[in-house]
């Protein structure tokens, strides 16, 4: 996979894939494996305890904490698995929605597709706002316009670059493993890991019930870094592509700069 390695080498709308995405990936699996070698290094810590003849109550309660880690590693840690699931999403969507931001900055003439034309805008909220602030108002209206967060997996992503002629190309493989991440992930974050009819319908190819417990193991967590980390990727490279369609003469106004008000803003 290739991803900026340094701000200085970033472009301006694309540094939020480097300073929001990779650096909470590399954040996550650091936790992540620092959590599993901890507990994996609990193995024989009560044997070696009563060896030294320390306190019998302190040996127990060392058992009792071995028993617990080996009962997690067992079952392929899935409480640290699904709460890594939700990291890795909630990563990739702030960083998306930056990008958009820092994309509205940098091409003014983005501001003039029909799905911003067309919405409606309180002219004092959006006069009270300057540079990304200004963008992000924009952002949201068109989230909420486009009803982007009702659309499934890489759907709530596409449908808000498709105006700016921003298309990723994703392998069939990691577009359902994005789908599915994000169908999961509402699962444990909304129902508190127990599988609804939705998950089933969006995905089911998980062979689940209603009512089963949904588990993330250590494979289909890397699955998701792995088809996230790809799907940045690919958004980079399809705007980028985008980018010298628009033209240097699109792309005069500097980062931060507050912009023009949308050509259809009215209260």
């Amino acid at each position: 996979m290739s991803t900026p390695t340094s701000q200085h080498q970033t472009e301006y709308e694309f540094e939020p894939f480097e300073l929001i995405f990779l650096r909470r990936r590399e954040e996550i699996l650091q936790l992540v494996g620092l959590t599993t070698h901890a507990l994996r290094s609990m193995e024989g810590a009560s044997r070696l305890s009563a060896a030294l003849k320390r306190p019998p109550e302190i040996v127990e309660k060392i058992r009792d904490l071995e028993m617990l880690a080996r009962a997690e590693i067992e079952s392929d840690l899935p409480l640290l698995h699904g709460a890594a699931t939700v990291l890795i999403w909630g990563s990739l969507e702030a960083a998306f929605r930056d990008f958009l931001v820092r994309w509205l900055v940098k091409h003014p003439s983005a501001r003039l597709v029909p799905e911003l034309r067309n919405v409606r805008v309180r002219v004092a909220e959006y006069e009270s706002f300057e540079g990304e602030d200004r963008m992000r108002y924009l952002v949201n209206i068109l989230e909420r316009e486009l009803a982007a967060s009702l659309k499934p997996g890489t759907g709530r992503f596409e449908c808000l670059l498709s105006p700016f002629g921003i298309s990723p190309q994703v392998s069939e493989d990691d577009r359902r493993s994005i789908n599915e991440l994000a169908a999961v992930r509402n699962v444990i974050v909304h129902r508190a890991g127990i599988a609804d009819d939705r998950l089933l319908k969006l995905c089911p190819w998980l062979s689940l019930k209603i009512g089963d417990t949904v588990l993330v193991g250590r494979v289909t967590f890397e699955r998701y870094v792995r088809a996230t980390s790809e799907y940045a990727v690919a958004i980079i490279q399809a705007a980028g592509d985008a980018s010298k369609a628009v033209g240097s003469s699109q792309s005069a106004a500097q980062p931060g700069a507050a912009g023009d008000a949308p050509q259809a803003a009215r209260p």
